[in-house]
């Protein structure tokens, strides 16, 4: 622990500052000593003019430094250079010698040193002509500094230090034009953002302010070389300083363990409200709280973007309530999904984001009532029908709470008749570890839909399914860039309704879940397959090689789509290969429906994906490689690994990973202990020798395969590769 508290990482953070400080003392010695001796000949002892550029240096390095620690390093720098430059000044500028045997010298440089810190406090990237307001704060606290200082501690004549402040102001403003315009443009540039320039502009204008002084009370040409100079080592000094903002170098948070990371600051953490449902015609409105350490924050900055059910975005107004609260609304022009993204940025250039996603429902249709029958001529008209009754209103009918299970032993065919967002359900398909999948129907125009509604257990936290539903909502768009991939057709989540939920609020649970609506497979999963019985002569037909390395492709594109977009599927398994419609029993008539493009598999469950580089949440023992289990952050590899298991699973009926593996990892997950159950997973991953015998009679493809469950990851092809092989396998012959 001490030898990782003691070391000085070279960070994004760290690189400016140590870059600054490093390159001011070349700076120093160019123009303090080899310039003025050695090209123009000036004479005198430059020792106090090179420690003010120096501490210029440091003062510069501290300006992309946040905290209160900067400031403190930031006055005693200054403090100790002040000491030099005002003793060298005060001899040109007729003034008694200050000595720190009398404190006068003390008194003289305390003043300006605190103005630096104040500077620290007052002035940030956002302060308006602070420029202009440091120049301000070097004259007055430089002429109180030589006020108190010229007529003695005990008597501070407040005349003196006026005629001070009148005599340095009138030399300040013009001295420091020039090199005000400088700063204010390197203020401006795109880069300065982080680059507060508060305690630097204060301390230089100060120096400048006394070489400037020196020359005019004694008009000598070697005293205005440093204000001169300046004009060069200045714009150095801050450039480094911004370059160092641009150049310096960018750590991937993905490969630093978060164990060892202490980061000084969090990223905002950002909570989006709504409702989950509105009628077409009506406006949404979206609540946005921003906190940060626990409280909520306001923001510097706040985007919020709306992407329409077509995948156009478009930018939202966003307006401050309060403290850390914000609002947008929006008025839909259609019915559909809409989901809604937030990024906001902190002071600290630090950045949260979440996503919300809502469903807008058309408008029920209503038919005008048929006109009255007119009369004939000749007879009378008939008379008037009775009043018809009030419509009968059938709605569900509420049930108790108390009849109702609880959330740790949920029923989820409870749901089957219901309505759920504007959705009927129709059947309970299955249950999963994560979730309940549940068929239903949007009636005002029966497309058929599945339903993914996350298993949510009494008193556990939100943030699983916060992550859950943010991921997911970034799928939206994903899914509907391949064909091979279940649609994801919106996210309908109320995470005021989730917090009441998981209270244990069971008839909320009931009514409104949340929940995943994805697009309805007919044909079921690629389990199926293999273990109905009507499809017993599909997998000894000639045709299963070729059929398996049919699907193997087509999903192997689906994730080749995924992993560009940055996200890792995780859960690539049997079970989630599912059909549009239902498979045909022979293998010839399925080979054709699949080459036609009439029967397609899709990689469902996309709400199991997560960011490359992210925690692994879940995984399936049979089909996972053993580095997901082990700790590893999410990679493409996995997926590769797990549809080759997939691959080997369909062309032989048995699982890939060997039975001891299988239980190692289901071990490793029921707190046995990391030790011990990591241990036993290690060394059952470790001497897992894989089983390629049972595929010998798909002789051609074994290297594919070989190469697709190599247990190292970096063995593994990517999925545009194996795609492109698998195709070239589909008309495979089955070795005798």
């Amino acid at each position: 622990m001490l030898g990782k508290r003691h070391c000085v990482p070279i960070t994004q953070d760290s690189f400016g500052p140590w870059l600054s400080a490093a390159l001011s003392v070349p700076i120093a010695l160019l123009f303090g000593l080899g310039i003025p001796l050695l090209v123009l000949g000036i004479p005198g002892d430059p020792t106090a003019y090179t420690i003010s550029i120096v501490s210029l240096g440091l003062l510069t390095s501290l300006e992309l430094r946040r905290g209160w620690a900067r400031l403190a390093v930031g006055f005693a720098v200054s403090f100790v250079t002040f000491l030099f430059v005002i003793q060298q000044s005060t001899a040109a500028l007729n003034l008694s010698p200050l000595g720190l045997a009398d404190g006068s010298l003390l008194w003289a440089s305390l003043p300006p040193s605190l103005a630096v810190f104040a500077a620290g406090i007052l002035f940030s990237d956002k302060t308006q002509l602070k420029v202009v307001k440091a120049n301000a704060l070097a004259i007055c606290s430089l002429a109180v500094g030589f006020g108190i200082s010229s007529t003695g501690v005990a008597g501070v004549n407040s005349s003196s230090i006026a005629s001070s402040i009148l005599f340095l102001a009138a030399l300040g403003v013009p001295a420091n034009a020039a090199q005000m315009t400088l700063l204010h443009l390197l203020s401006r540039m795109g880069k300065a953002r982080r680059f507060s320039l508060g305690m630097m502009p204060t301390a230089f204008f100060a120096y400048n302010l006394l070489s400037f002084a020196s020359f005019v009370s004694s008009f000598n040409v070697n005293r205005l070389y440093p204000f001169l100079s300046s004009l060069a080592f200045l714009p150095a000094l801050a450039m480094i300083g911004m370059g160092s903002v641009r150049f310096g170098p960018k750590t991937s948070t993905a490969n630093v363990p978060s164990a060892t990371s202490t980061p000084s600051t969090t990223r905002p953490r950002v909570t989006v409200i709504g409702d989950s449902s509105i009628r077409q015609g009506r406006q949404q409105t979206v609540r946005i709280t921003t906190a940060s350490g626990g409280k909520p924050r306001s923001m510097t900055e706040i985007r919020a973007t709306v992407t329409k059910p077509g995948g156009k975005t478009e930018m939202l107004k966003v307006s401050k309530t309060s403290e850390g609260q914000y609002k947008t609304t929006y008025q839909p022009k259609g019915p559909g999904n809409y989901a809604v993204h937030v990024t906001a940025t902190s002071k600290d250039h630090l950045m949260g984001d979440e996503s919300f996603s809502f469903n807008v429902q058309a408008p029920p249709t209503h038919h005008p009532p048929p006109p009255p029958p007119q009369p004939s001529k000749g007879h009378p008209a008939p008379a008037p029908p009775p009043p018809p009754s009030p419509p009968t209103t059938l709605r569900a009918v509420p049930q108790s709470s108390s009849n109702l299970p609880k959330l740790d032993n949920w029923n989820p065919q409870l749901w089957v008749g219901r309505d759920l967002h504007g959705y009927k359900v129709k059947e309970h398909l299955a249950s999963g570890l994560t979730g309940y999948v549940l068929h239903a129907i949007f009636e005002h125009n029966n497309v058929e839909v599945a339903i993914k509604i996350p298993i949510l257990k009494q008193g556990t936290g939100t943030t699983a399914l916060d992550e859950t539903m943010s991921e997911a909502t970034r799928l939206l768009e994903l899914s509907e860039r391949s064909k091979y991939v279940v649609q994801l057709r919106g996210i309908l989540v109320d995470r005021l309704n989730v917090q009441e939920i998981l209270k244990g609020d069971a008839a909320l649970y009931l009514q409104s879940p949340p929940a995943i609506v994805m697009e309805f497979m007919k044909g079921g999963a690629a389990k199926k397959l293999l273990e109905d019985p009507s499809y017993e002569s599909l997998y000894y037909s000639e045709k299963w090689g070729g059929i398996v390395m049919l699907i193997g492709h087509m999903i192997a594109t689906a994730l080749e789509t995924i992993h560009k977009a940055g996200f890792v599927h995780l859960d690539v398994k049997p079970q989630n290969i599912l059909f549009n419609t239902i498979p045909q029993p022979t293998g010839s008539e399925m080979m054709d429906k699949m080459q036609s493009g009439v029967l397609v598999p899709k990689l469902a469950d996309l709400g199991s994906a997560v960011k490359a580089g992210a925690k692994v949440n879940q995984f399936t023992p049979e089909y996972a490689p053993g580095e997901q289990v082990l700790g590893d952050s999410a990679a493409s590899a996995m997926d590769i690994y797990a549809l080759g298991a997939t691959l080997y699973n369909m062309m032989t009926k048995t699982p890939f990973n060997s039975k001891r593996l299988i239980d190692a990892m289901n071990n490793a997950t029921r707190g046995q202990g990391s030790n011990k159950g990591g241990g036993e997973l290690r060394s059952a991953w470790d001497s897992f020798d894989p089983d390629f015998a049972r595929i010998a009679k798909f002789q051609s493809a074994i290297p594919i395969m070989k190469s697709m469950l190599a247990k190292d990851p970096r063995q593994r092809p990517d999925a545009g590769t194996v795609a492109s092989s698998l195709r070239n396998l589909k008309d495979m012959k089955i070795s005798s």
